[in-house]
């Protein structure tokens, strides 16, 4: 889109998740806004692609909140955004070595199973998940709150220690904790809490088309409004005076200006190559300098011939640890999209998608061909176990790398969940929305609350109420 107006009330850096969401609430409250993305589609993770026919999901493969009561639910509602999802029922499979279970869609089904599962915990399950759901409604809640004192210091593990003695049931509770992507013994527990609640209370669902059919109905609403959108955009510089933000330049050598911004791009970037940081206290600057970025994975999309029966592959994480320590940090998340939406494949032909937890650090792979060449046969020989003769079906093959994360969002060493959810860098500890700038916010997952669509959606929801009331 050819954008002419250099002025704007609001000029939004990154079409993620929340600074599409943000973008939809300013413009729909009558604000000019301008978002500007460097990728050629917006989402930022929350994208797909194809090849051959097949559509993948690039790295979210569903989205919790989406019921009517939930916070992405009624984050669409409020906006008039229509997309219709598929339930997810069950919600998740875990699979360990061991043993395996299914969680179902409902918080009460589960509490039902887990108590039937786990008898010697029986009576102590249902209260922990009052406390949890409770711990969440603070998350979502104004004012002081007692639960929120109680736990921001506790890691996962510390909380579910606090409950529970039976090895077992642990290992089930803490076994999707690749959604943030720090294991219980590191991950804060109201972080934990927050990702988990959205799905347990609420289910998990698929937009049918594919994650970039939800992305693009967001982004569409947003024009609707007014708001203007430009893609293969990367912003050079910002330029600030005395705690103002002033303006933007693009790599094309165009120049913005606005009364606010708001940054959905990763604060490393923002505030160490794009801002003069002479303008920025050091105070902040050091506080970044010392926060701990997330992890990354690696991605396998397999575009699999319709003879190959899937059935019995459920969607889920699947662990390759035997005790709670999680210590070889060895998991896959396998999705098998097709089994809810045929309409990603051609010819009832079917597609696999992997996530791959690694435990390289991102300075340390010397040479990216070997590392998805080692990471493509690892995973392969997993999915054998499973399916044995995989590999006479494969229609498609794409891989993803931390590199490749990087490429596509700017995320520093392909950051998946923005800062690493620990204790230390969540709630009060993690980046607040507003920044040394008086006029420049924050959203998205490198803020509250956290990674995950809905916590994005939050996050951008925020941002515009704080703008729109200020």
């Amino acid at each position: 889109m050819n954008v002419k107006e250099s002025k704007y009330d609001v000029i939004i850096m990154g079409a993620g998740i929340a600074g599409l969401i943000c973008g939809a609430f300013l413009a729909k409250n009558g604000k000019k806004v301008l978002i500007l993305e460097q990728h050629h589609i917006p989402g930022g993770y929350c994208t797909s692609f194809k090849r051959k026919g097949f559509i993948f999901d690039a790295a979210v493969h569903h989205i919790g909140g989406c019921g009517k009561w939930g916070i992405v639910g009624r984050c669409l509602s409020e906006l008039d955004i229509n997309i219709r999802f598929l339930r997810l029922d069950p919600m998740d499979s875990i699979h360990f070595p061991t043993f395996s279970l299914d969680v179902p869609a409902e918080l009460d089904d589960y509490v039902q199973l887990l108590t039937q599962q786990f008898a010697s915990e029986n009576k102590t399950i249902p209260v922990f998940f009052k406390e949890f759901v409770g711990l969440y409604r603070s998350t979502v809640s104004t004012g002081k709150s007692k639960l929120l004192s109680k736990y921001q210091d506790l890691t996962y593990k510390e909380m579910l220690d606090m409950y529970f003695t039976d090895e077992r049931l642990k290992m089930v509770l803490s076994a999707q904790w690749g959604y943030i992507g720090s294991p219980p013994h590191e991950a804060s527990a109201i972080g934990m809490c927050q990702m988990l609640v959205n799905y347990l209370k609420d289910g998990a669902y698929y937009p049918v088309g594919s994650t970039q059919n939800f992305t693009d109905r967001i982004a569409q609403k947003f024009i609707d409004y007014g708001g203007q959108i430009m893609l293969s955009s990367t912003i050079k510089k910002i330029s600030t005076k005395n705690t103002f933000a002033k303006g933007v330049i693009t790599d094309k050598g165009e120049e913005f200006f606005a009364d606010n911004f708001v940054s959905n791009i990763d604060p490393l970037q923002l505030f160490f190559t794009l801002i003069d940081n002479q303008e920025i206290e050091e105070s902040y600057l050091h506080k970044i300098r010392k926060m701990k970025g997330s992890g990354s994975f690696f991605l396998l999309y397999l575009g699999l011939d319709s003879r190959i029966d899937l059935k019995g592959l459920k969607r889920g994480f699947y662990h390759t640890s035997r005790d709670m320590s999680f210590a070889d940090n060895g998991w896959f998340y396998i999705s098998v999209p097709t089994h809810a939406d045929a309409s990603l494949s051609p010819d009832n032909k079917q597609i696999i998608t992997v996530v791959v937890s690694i435990k390289e650090r991102f300075d340390e792979i010397e040479d990216w061909n070997i590392f998805k060449e080692k990471k493509k046969q690892y995973t392969i020989r997993y999915l054998e176990t499973f399916l044995p003769n995989i590999q006479n079906h494969i229609d498609v093959m794409e891989m993803g790398t931390p590199r490749t994360l990087e490429r596509y969002t700017l995320n520093s060493k392909g950051a998946a969940y923005g800062w690493a959810v620990t204790v230390d860098q969540t709630w009060s500890n993690r980046l607040r929305h507003t920044t040394p700038f008086r006029n420049l916010f924050l959203a998205g997952h490198w803020t509250n609350p956290g990674p995950g669509i809905c916590a994005v959606v939050s996050s951008g929801w925020r941002v515009a109420s704080m703008i729109l009331n200020n």
